[in-house]
């Protein structure tokens, strides 16, 4: 039996030295699409000039979760495969994830590992060795929440895992590792603050260290040799810069200040998931007759369950 079409979705920003290579090792699904915020380097032409049949468009974004739940509400297949602009897909996964889809696919989403590399040397522990991403799905099954940083995926039904994993050129230089560090740590302070969690000295000078201390000893670190120390004492530092800004945005709303949030998807279609929508509709017919009433009843129980 024929596998499903898959769409492949790559959203970037400034990527002209990664797009090409991560293209590349997607060519072979059947669409590629690519989110794009509006890019002022040359992202945009090296990826038309490298997929010709590309499908482009730009976006201000307003988070990796908005732009990834557009992307899928857009593309032209179901089954879905996100892939970061630093992220490679190797022979060997693209086999796994054609077999997978083959026949009856068992799962509606399936979780990928990574093998991450920094300034190009591959991290095998510190905390990193567990990674995965949730990134094959059916999109009718799957949605991302709302939230600015670390949005894990939502999926309706069970999660399987590929054996396979993306490459991932995770830190290129140690301006860019400060600068993603300090970006990440702003978003998460951000999406705690929205969550109503407020930050205190003790949290700033406690959390990173207990992150430096886990992943460091507990997550053998120390066994990355050099990597391994700058990886986690700069993950330290994104510990404590969250809570510093975190800190920050209480003491300006205690000055009655305004709090410079980063800007939030509040378009309601964007947060909307799919199985609840069938559901609300097969319930909403419940008022039509006795009948409806059971058969959507009958509905809402196999979605839910």
């Amino acid at each position: 039996m024929p596998r499903p079409p898959i769409s492949v979705l790559v959203h970037t920003y400034n990527e002209a030295d990664q797009i090409a290579e991560c293209l590349r090792s997607v060519a072979w699904a059947d669409e590629i699409y690519l989110l794009d915020s509006f890019s002022t380097d040359r992202t945009v032409e090296i990826a038309r000039e490298t997929i010709p049949s590309l499908h482009v468009e730009q976006r201000v974004s307003l988070g990796s979760a908005a732009q990834k739940n557009y992307g899928m509400d857009r593309a032209s297949h179901d089954w879905i495969l996100v892939i970061d602009a630093d992220e490679r897909v190797t022979a060997e996964l693209r086999d796994e994830i054609i077999e997978t889809l083959s026949g009856s696919p068992r799962n509606w989403a399936y979780s990928i590992g990574r093998r991450n590399f920094i300034l190009g040397e591959e991290l095998r522990f510190s905390g990193l060795q567990r990674d995965r991403v949730t990134r094959l799905f059916h999109r009718k099954h799957a949605r991302y929440p709302n939230r600015r940083v670390h949005a894990d995926l939502v999926v309706d039904g069970t999660l399987g895992r590929l054996r396979e994993k993306y490459l991932h050129y995770y830190v290129r230089s140690l301006d860019h590792f400060g600068e993603k560090m300090t970006r990440y740590g702003t978003w998460g302070a951000a999406q705690l603050f929205l969550d109503g969690r407020r930050a205190s000295r003790y949290q700033m000078l406690t959390h990173p260290v207990i992150r430096f201390l886990r992943d460091y000893i507990l997550n053998l670190g120390f066994l990355d040799g050099t990597i391994g120390m700058l990886s986690v004492w700069m993950h330290a530092y994104y510990t404590f810069w969250k809570y510093a800004k975190l800190w920050e945005y209480c003491q300006l709303e205690r000055a009655g200040k305004p709090v410079p949030l980063p800007a939030l998807d509040l378009e309601a279609e964007r947060w909307l998931r799919p199985w609840e929508q069938r559901r609300d509709q097969a319930l909403n017919v419940a008022t039509e007759s006795p009948e409806a009433a059971a058969e959507a009843e009958s509905i809402a129980t196999k979605i839910v369950s």
